[in-house]
């Protein structure tokens, strides 16, 4: 397994977080953003690469919506978690090739658009009526939707993937019941 791993430290004392990847095509990954980053228009900027990630993400979440009334629109969320991929990926990455870094606006923005766009990406999933087997074991124990979408969001960054079961789970039954779908 590939292990990639930043830390960086700017002239404040200020030490960035740990950057770890440890993905089967981590080093495949870092050159691409690399020979991305260098090729990059000079009228793209991080900034700019953050906002297509975080409107990708919202993108696909309203197609896992939409997918409950058209399955067709499971394409739009593959494009959309592609183009996510491409603006969360590459925008530090263009930062550091430019020498424009700002390790506590990029690390706090960052994990804020992850965050929404995460939060989104889940709630468009609920709608849609895939569920996923975590879930809903995590719903049987968890007394409050509340707790089990905090549950779910945790669960996200470690197994995201979709089941093959077709069986709703509470919580996105309740947000059903809710928006009245």
């Amino acid at each position: 397994m590939n292990v990639s791993s930043v830390i960086t430290k700017d002239q404040s004392g200020f030490i960035a977080a740990s950057r770890v990847n440890r993905s089967l095509t981590a080093t495949l990954e870092k050159k691409a953003l690399q020979w991305m980053a260098e090729r990059a228009p000079k009228w793209i900027s991080s900034d700019q690469l953050t906002l297509l990630g975080l409107t990708a993400q919202l993108g696909a979440g309203a197609c896992y919506a939409w997918s409950r009334f058209n399955r067709f629109a499971l394409l739009g969320v593959i494009i959309c978690l592609a183009l996510n991929w491409l603006g969360d990926s590459l925008d530090g990455t263009l930062a550091r090739v430019r020498q424009q870094q700002r390790p506590r606006y990029g690390f706090y923005v960052d994990h804020m658009a992850d965050i929404f766009g995460s939060v989104a990406l889940m709630c468009g999933r609920d709608v849609s009526g895939i569920p996923c087997v975590i879930e809903r074991e995590l719903s049987s124990h968890l007394h409050s939707n509340l707790l089990s979408t905090l549950a779910r969001l945790l669960w996200s960054y470690r197994d995201s993937h979709l089941s093959d079961h077709r069986q709703p789970c509470a919580a996105a039954q309740s947000v059903r019941d809710a928006l009245r779908i």
